[in-house]
């Protein structure tokens, strides 16, 4: 609903129709700045309205009032002094009332404004605002709490609203009125209220405010609730690492421990997603039953401090302290690298100290390097290697004719492998076929083609290598199944004969490599059969 608001101003004039019903769809709707409400005034119900039209005036404006969901009107109104104002600027702010309403029972109606009704150029703002058919309304509102906290963050405000019936002044229930809300300086969805007269208002706490306020009104009845947050007290628990340690420069320590924190009802309590600081840097969180496991960067000698970062439904916990020893002592061994005929590359190796000792589980950042002619490097993957257990890694980036490979820790300048050249032969098969197209059930096929190897920039025959001949049934779930070999001839080419039993797919593979060269793989051919 737009613009509801509550104004007590002066008594005017009446002016009210008999039942008709709403304009056919000749009349356009626009959307007004302009809006209405609903005012009562000496025992009465009226429904006030606030200018801020340019192209318009006052005494152009009707209002309209229809049972929500329904186009019958039930009440037009004009606005009372309307022909006060010479121009729709002298007018900007003014508020005009119209003559009290009459309505066949109690509740909330829809407020239409009608611009210049009746003429060709009418314009309807439907649904403007709401009509409050009620007299004397009175609001009761209770919160359920006045404190929230990590284990009750909602505040719950329940209450009635009653009104005055305006026909027979039964006091009844103001069923489907709106209640207005607002809290942390924003207005909330408008509850309604229900047959019995009852509304029920949740809001949820971040933990993030400080004393704040939540505010339920309808028209002149208010309610106000002050609302405060209760911190929880934390208790940090370190387990690793020790009162001091020596670590490898730029490896990563391994910290581990709990947060508890002490609940609302004095018992202590796992807490959970709580952020968790090492020498200022955050660097985990913790888990649901309050234990944490991360890692810091060994970057300075000295004391560091263990703690937790700032979170919004707790008190801060005492700080854990440590001495940190570093020295210059990381290194690598035992490192291998290959590429295999898939053009994968692989690394294995360990990542270790040249003296002294570092905490179990002890980690580094370690880049996989790539260069083309091992002057140049750029980074083409990471990993991480944890100090003393052997690391077994592939590079994201597959393997060419030749190329350079060395492994980097990143956080230890200077600490490199050895330089790797690795490389083979491309190979390619090319004129693959399946022939003839469209046979017969039971009749043989012909499987051939050319299998080339790369030589320098150039191509040529790879002459006495097996190909495999695969074929996969033009079946749900089938799989790849190899029917048989052929030897490729002096100039590459290879041909095998098969007998074709069933629609699918067939494919020629070469896979039986020397490690100086790649597999490769042909086409998938579908072949149909009649």
């Amino acid at each position: 609903m737009r613009k509801i608001l509550a104004v007590v101003g002066t008594a005017v004039a009446l002016s009210m129709s008999t039942l008709v019903v709403a304009p056919g769809a000749q009349a356009a709707e626009t959307d007004l700045r302009s809006f209405a409400w609903s005012a009562e005034k000496d025992g009465r119900i009226h429904v006030l309205y606030e200018h801020w039209e340019r192209n318009s005036l006052p005494s152009d404006v009707t209002v309209r009032i229809r049972a929500k969901g329904s186009d019958a009107v039930l009440a037009t109104l004009g606005l009372n002094d309307a022909d006060s104002c010479p121009t729709a600027y002298d007018c900007l702010e003014q508020q005009f009332w119209t003559d009290p309403v009459e309505l066949p029972s109690m509740g909330v109606y829809a407020i239409d404004l009608v611009v210049k009704a009746g003429t060709a150029g009418e314009l309807v703002d439907r649904d403007n605002g709401e009509l409050n058919y009620g007299l004397d309304p009175k609001l009761t509102a209770t919160a359920d709490r006045r404190t929230v906290s990590y284990d009750h963050r909602v505040v719950t405000v329940n209450g009635t609203l009653v009104a005055q019936d305006p026909n027979t002044r039964e006091v009844k229930p103001f069923t489907g009125a709106s209640i207005y809300s607002r809290y942390m300086l924003r207005d909330q969805p408008l509850k309604t209220v229900d047959k019995a007269g009852r509304f029920s208002l949740p809001f949820e706490f971040s933990g993030y405010e400080a004393d704040e306020r939540i505010n339920v009104w309808f028209q002149e009845n208010s309610a106000s609730f002050p609302v405060s947050v209760q911190r929880q007290p934390l208790k940090l628990t370190v387990d690793t690492p020790a009162g001091s340690v020596t670590a490898p420069s730029g490896s990563d320590v391994p910290v581990r421990g709990r947060v508890t924190r002490t609940a609302d009802d004095g018992t202590e309590k796992p807490a959970g997603g709580v952020g968790v600081v090492v020498g200022g840097l955050p660097v985990t969180s913790t888990k649901e039953d309050g234990t944490f496991a991360g890692a810091f960067p060994a970057a300075k000698n000295g004391t560091t401090r263990v703690g937790v970062g700032q979170e919004p439904w707790f008190a801060g916990a005492s700080p854990y302290d440590f001495q940190l020893t570093t020295a210059a002592t990381s290194t690598f061994s035992a490192v291998e690298a290959a590429v295999d005929k898939y053009r994968k590359v692989t690394f294995s190796g360990k990542l270790g100290v040249t003296s002294g000792s570092y905490p179990a589980g002890t980690t580094g950042q370690v880049s996989i390097d790539h260069s083309t002619d091992g002057q140049n490097w750029s980074s083409v993957g990471r990993f991480t290697a944890v100090y003393g257990a052997t690391f077994h890694q592939t590079a994201p980036t597959k393997g060419g004719t030749g190329s350079y490979w060395r492994l980097r820790h990143l956080a230890a300048p200077g600490v490199e492998s050895r330089v790797y050249h690795l490389g083979r032969a491309y190979t390619e098969i090319r004129k693959d076929s399946v022939a003839p197209e469209g046979i017969r059930k039971g009749t043989r096929l012909t499987a051939k083609g050319t299998l080339m190897q790369k030589s320098g920039t150039t191509w040529k025959a790879y002459a006495g290598r097996k190909v495999r001949v695969y074929f996969k049934a033009a079946t749900p779930g089938a799989a790849w199944k190899e029917l048989g070999t052929a030897t490729t001839l002096t100039n590459g080419t290879f041909s095998k004969q098969f007998t074709v039993s069933q629609n699918g797919t067939w494919q020629m593979r070469h896979v039986d490599t020397v490690k100086t060269h790649y597999a490769s793989s042909g086409r998938e051919i579908p072949v149909t059969i009649r």
